[in-house]
């Protein structure tokens, strides 16, 4: 026969009561090791960095290198400094280059112009005109070096100023003539 007993509801419920109570204490001690040596793990990672960065930071204010900083900024400044120059000049540059209608053209309209017994001795070239110091064989060369310059489309006026018997052994004469030009389009390339 089996024997009831009636305290054994009272007693099994105390056991396993105990065991939570074991797994809460055990789980709770667990969480709290855990965020301590989180925050223990944490809290020297923080002053080892923030020690690394106070060093970082003597290393970087020592004289030689505040000195390099000090030349770096300037140099950066310089750098500025050229890159605006650079932009001006590349305007003013662009500007020539599209304006510069005295190239290689117009001195090449101006050589087919020249007839045989004419020879240069200077030539000046500037965007008001052309001044030419040059040698004919007679004044009729000169004439003709003339009406040839008139004829160019890029000339506006011809002037001879003076026409000089250059010496006793040569016989050319040595004349002056300035062409003022047209405004010309800059259709010329050099």
């Amino acid at each position: 026969m089996k024997d009831f007993n009636f305290f054994a509801p009272y007693k099994g419920g105390k056991k396993d009561f105990k065991k939570e109570y074991f797994y809460a204490v055990i789980l709770s001690t667990a969480l709290v090791l855990f965020v301590v040596f989180t925050y223990a793990f944490n809290y020297f990672n923080i002053n080892k960095l923030n020690s690394e960065i106070a060093d970082i930071q003597q290393n970087l204010n020592t004289k030689d290198n505040i000195a390099k900083l000090k030349e770096i900024e300037n140099e950066e400044k310089k750098l500025a400094i050229m890159n605006q120059y650079y932009g001006i000049v590349t305007n003013i540059s662009d500007g020539i280059i599209n304006s510069n209608f005295l190239g290689s053209k117009l001195v090449n309209k101006i050589n087919t112009c020249v007839p045989e017994g004419v020879y240069f001795k200077i030539i000046a070239l500037d965007a008001s005109g052309v001044q030419l110091q040059a040698e004919g064989k007679d004044r009729e060369t000169i004439a003709v070096f003339e009406r040839a310059l008139r004829n160019l489309d890029v000339v506006k006026d011809v002037n001879i100023a003076n026409i000089n018997s250059s010496s006793v052994d040569n016989k050319n004469l040595t004349f002056s003539i300035s062409c003022t030009l047209k405004d010309v389009d800059n259709y010329e390339g050099n």
